[in-house]
Order: C-alpha cells, then structure tokens, then sequence
C-alpha cells in the first residue's frame, strides 16, 4: 500500500513541478499564447485527476473527460476569464 501511496506523491510532484515551469513560462508570452499554455497545462491536469477515478474503461473516460474539461478550464483561467 505504501507503493502505491508514494506513487500518487511522485505524481503529484510531477505535476506540480511541470505546472511552475509552464507558469514561468508565461511571462513573455502573448495572451493567445497564454490561454494555449493554459490549455494544454489544464489538460494535462485534467487528465492525471481524472485517470485516479473509475476503473476500466470507466477510467478512460473519466481520463478523457478530466483532460477536457482541463484543457477548457486552463484556457479560460490564463486568459483571465
């Protein structure tokens, strides 16, 4: 169990760790390519919360739908909305 718990932590530096690098990120950027960055760091997100729920192919489409209501999420908080 504690395999699998120090796994959930390495994820979540992970994700946490590549959240601060594409916010660096976004200093010099326009704001189309700001609302992107969001985009896809949402997504990503999305997707890695979402594959914790379900099991089967019922973890596929809670997988599917983390990362696009993600990608719709970061997109709309980088822009500002």
């Amino acid at each position: 169990m504690k395999a699998v718990e120090g796994m959930r932590g390495a994820r979540a530096a992970t994700l946490a760790l590549i959240m601060a690098v594409a916010a660096a990120g976004c200093a010099n950027q326009t704001p189309e390519q700001k609302e992107l960055t969001g985009q896809v760091v949402g997504g990503v997100a999305g997707a890695a919360v979402g594959s914790v729920f379900g099991g089967g192919s019922g973890k596929v489409l809670a997988t599917g739908a983390g990362a696009v209501l993600g990608t719709i999420a970061g997109g709309r908080i980088a822009s500002g909305q």
